[in-house]
């Protein structure tokens, strides 16, 4: 009788490979008792008997990849990095993990230090230069997922949230919600795909609706104060804006900044209307309760991983993987 593989009884069991891996090895905590009761019948049914190492041992390999991520202590790259953390340890491989600070010259270094480690793959969070190297790390037959943001001549696989797609409805939405002013905040995203979709999304729904809006980039390390200041020269109390935020740990900033004016609430009650991303749940936690756009970074983060193992396994994989990302509109926007 033919053995089962992880991917047949997951099939079988209506579950995810990634739920089997865990089963098999004992990380159920957040199974519920169905799950389990049907992983546990197909095992029962057809015999099966998983053998963990198997893969590493037909494969030579190491049982090592390399994950390159722009910002470590960023929320996104906070779940994403348990999400794959996870899935990845669902089949015994081990993670090595770096980040990268959107530096092309530091993915080169990390990419040839965990080369010499016994990398056998790549998940990365890359800059717009990266492909510059992929084609010598396809040549050693090191494959490449790209999570969240990708090279400009990329070939491969990418998993990602619809960020143009998302902004683009988000800022047309709200053009007709009666908003007449219109403010994007943003990071310098030069190196990252990700911040030109986004940023395009909300250009694009403005040049659509044949409206115009103000564009502020500000520096790293920026504070409220620094917002606040641009906010008083630039924001029309007087008319209703819409202050769209294109970096997580910005709309934090643009949020405290916006709470020194005396009455705040009354602004983001009525007339100014504020929403960006928000990773890690914090918008639920303010008063009034914030607008926001939710990436499902964990969810990604799983997905990247299960890709790139799949990959390693002799699977062809192309394209992208796109995730949708959810939008709460709350009190700021109305």
């Amino acid at each position: 009788m033919k053995k089962l593989t992880i991917n047949e009884i997951a099939e079988r069991a209506g579950v995810s490979k990634t739920t089997v891996s865990f089963y098999l090895n004992g990380k159920t905590n957040k199974m519920s008792d169905e799950t389990k009761r049907r992983i546990q019948h197909i095992i029962d049914e057809t015999g099966y008997e998983p053998n963990a190492a198997a893969r590493a041992m037909k494969a030579k390999s190491s049982g090592m990849i390399g994950v390159i991520l722009g910002d470590l202590a960023d929320p996104y790259s906070c779940q994403a990095l348990k999400g794959l953390e996870d899935a990845a340890g669902s089949q015994n491989i081990q993670v090595m993990v770096a980040g990268s600070g959107m530096n092309f010259n530091s993915e080169k270094e990390i990419v040839e230090r965990m080369l010499k480690m016994g990398a056998e793959g790549f998940i990365i969070q890359s800059t717009y230069r990266f492909g510059m190297m992929a084609g010598s790390l396809e040549k050693k037959r090191r494959p490449i997922v790209y999570l969240d943001a990708k090279p400009y001549d990329y070939r491969g696989r990418c998993v990602k949230s619809n960020h143009y797609e998302c902004v683009y409805q988000v800022i047309t939405e709200c053009i007709g919600k009666g908003y007449e002013d219109f403010m994007m905040f943003s990071d310098d995203f030069s190196t990252s795909s990700t911040g030109f979709e986004s940023m395009q999304g909300y250009k694009d729904a403005l040049q659509d609706a044949v409206r115009d809006g103000g564009t502020f980039y500000m520096a790293e390390g920026r504070r409220s104060g620094d917002v606040y200041e641009v906010l008083s020269q630039n924001l029309n109390l007087e008319r209703r804006t819409l202050i769209y935020v294109a970096d997580p740990p910005l709309y934090q900033v643009v949020y405290q900044a916006l709470r020194r004016y005396p009455d705040y609430m009354e602004l983001l009650e009525g007339r100014v209307g504020l929403i960006g991303f928000d990773c890690d749940g914090w918008t639920r936690m303010t008063t009034p309760p914030l607008a926001a756009i939710i990436t499902p970074a964990y969810q990604e983060g799983v997905k990247a991983a299960e890709e790139l193992m799949d990959i390693l396994d002799g699977k062809k994989a192309e394209g992208d993987v796109v995730f949708k990302n959810i939008v709460k509109y709350r009190e700021s926007v109305n």
